[in-house]
């Protein structure tokens, strides 16, 4: 059998080659999005053994027009063909191949005989770009024409394919220089080429399986989160898909790294019934045993104050090792029950959390994240207050999926947990203010992630600061009123503030603001402490309940 079956051409039904595609399965071709741009049917034939057999498009990149990511499309044919499949070669074995040898690639240009042209080319990684493509170099007289789009670029040597030709810089009708889409970059866009590829993790049924177990399953915020507690690096890459975020960590780290990963994803899956049939099957006694898991975990109080009837909605929360735990249902009540409200709620729902490390977080509108909640109850009946935990407030704002506020404050918080320490930026209690200059200052400076007041922070402060996304603040509730700013109780409790969080990760800031507010409590009462009358706004967006209905609608 010829080891060249199959290459391909696709083009209208009508007639007409428009460029390449190659089979990747006995039913199934690889081409360019723009080369069936417009067609949901095509035609496709292997030269000099089928010709003009129909097929349907049945996969799509994102690409919509030239210099988009994403130029890759699948082709379905009617019935499946006789034909050996192209040999994928293996994504880590491309990196080390490619820029040692040559490659052949092949296509369709206009000529009279309407015959398939061939040419030799030069890639590596290294000449990649927007780690999307990477560079094609011609070899001798050879040159790239319209036509040679879905082109495989395959080993000479071997006939494995590493990647696919996507565009050329034409002058004129010829190029010596063009683009081409790894493997990996074909895998992101279309996620079913993993079941094809010669992987060396799991077996080819387990990722095949897993594959079908992730499809439609989102990357989020809760994703990364475990993501990075895992691997123990920031997350520096945008996964399209949970699946793109498990390939990660199979193909970068130890095997008990993926198990660990694959626990926590579990937690997500809509059915994680049959995600524990499959570890049982394929994990073994890799998997670790069922049971209580640790985790970061909260009460998260969320207050909806509505514009008639001074009623606010309630809604009491848990989250629990990075997903939505047990919660109550949303209370309409009148402000003045709101606290008792809040009380019931945390008191009832904190038996899911005793015997954690575990804080209570406010999510409340602006005018109220000054208000004192640590001095509210956890249990009403004993007494107990809420400062006996970590307390926390955040902006009610951001928990809204379609927030620009959230979305700022999810580039910030990333930038912060990679820097991994707080580095906060003071504001004395002197400092002029005008709210325009101060969201100038912040809009100006990226890097301000942290912010520490001297002093109970004005209005226009506030607004600015979670209109740019600050995710962490922090100010004692007592303004500073001195006449003289020289050496005043603000400039004292702001340098013991930015002292005590300086070089602390975000993760650590609750527990550090519940480390103040205790030895606040046997300071001298005549003495400034920054523990005393204690807010700290720590607003992680990737804890994120899912919303009642009735906030939504």
């Amino acid at each position: 059998m010829d080891d060249w079956q199959w290459r391909a051409w696709v083009g209208r039904p009508a007639g007409g080659r428009h460029g390449a595609a190659f089979l990747v399965t006995d039913t199934r071709l690889l081409t360019c999005a723009h080369t069936v741009h417009g067609m949901d049917e095509v035609h496709v034939g292997f030269p000099g053994l089928l010709e003009d057999l129909p097929a349907t498009v049945v996969h799509r990149g994102d690409w919509r027009r030239a210099g988009d990511t994403g130029d890759v499309a699948v082709l379905e044919l009617d019935e499946p063909v006789p034909l050996a499949p192209a040999r994928l070669a293996a994504p880590e074995d491309v990196h080390v191949t490619a820029g040692d040898g040559e490659f052949g690639i092949w296509g369709f240009p206009r000529r009279s005989d309407g015959g398939e042209r061939h040419a030799t080319v030069t890639t590596s990684p290294r000449w990649g770009r927007e780690r999307e493509w990477w560079e094609l170099r011609t070899k001798g007289s050879d040159a790239l024409e319209e036509g040679y789009s879905g082109s495989p670029v395959y080993d000479t040597a071997t006939g494995e394919v590493i990647g696919m030709v996507t565009n050329a810089e034409l002058y004129g009708d010829r190029a010596d220089l063009g683009w081409m889409l790894p493997l990996d970059s074909i895998r992101r866009h279309w996620e079913e080429l993993d079941d094809l590829l010669p992987l060396r993790w799991l077996t080819a049924e387990a990722r095949r399986e897993l594959r079908g177990l992730l499809a439609g399953v989102r990357f989020t915020d809760p994703l990364a989160a475990d993501l990075r507690r895992v691997t123990g690096r920031p997350v520096l890459e945008e996964f399209r898909s949970a699946w793109g975020s498990v390939r990660y960590v199979a193909e970068g780290w130890p095997e008990e790294r993926l198990v660990r990963y694959l626990m926590a994803v579990a937690q997500h899956l809509p059915e994680p019934g049959r995600f524990a049939a499959w570890s049982a099957r394929h994990l073994g006694g890799a998997a670790p045993a069922a049971g209580p898991r640790t985790g970061p975990a909260s009460v998260i109080v969320r207050l909806e104050p509505l514009t008639f009837d001074k009623a606010v909605d309630v809604t009491v929360h848990t989250w629990i090792d990075g997903a939505a735990g047990p919660s109550r249902p949303t209370e309409r009540v009148p402000e003045k029950r709101v606290k008792a409200t809040v009380e019931a709620g945390v008191a009832e729902l904190a038996a899911a959390l005793v015997g954690r490390e575990w804080m209570i977080e406010f999510a409340v509108p602006e005018g109220w994240l000054g208000k004192p909640f640590e001095q509210w109850y956890v249990d009403p009946r004993k007494k107990i207050l809420m400062r006996q935990y970590p307390v926390v407030v955040r902006d009610v704002e951001r928990l809204r999926p379609g927030s620009i506020r959230r979305d700022q404050a999810h580039h910030r918080w990333r930038l912060l947990a990679e820097r991994g320490r707080s580095d906060p930026r003071p504001i004395a209690c002197d400092t002029p203010r005008t709210g325009k200059a101060f969201q100038h200052l912040l809009e100006a400076h990226v890097e301000f992630c942290v912010l520490v007041y001297g002093s109970r922070p004005v209005k226009s402060w506030l607004t600015a600061a979670l209109n740019n996304g600050i995710p962490v603040m922090l100010w004692t509730r007592t303004p500073c009123d001195a006449p003289s700013h020289k050496d005043c109780r603000g400039h004292r409790v702001l340098d013991e503030l930015t002292a005590a969080i300086g070089d602390k990760h975000p993760d650590e800031l609750p527990q550090v603001a519940l480390a103040l507010r205790k030895k606040a409590l046997i300071a001298p009462e005549n003495e400034p402490h920054c523990g005393r009358d204690l807010t700290l706004l720590w607003d992680d967006p990737s804890r994120l309940p899912d919303p009642p209905l009735a906030m939504e609608v």
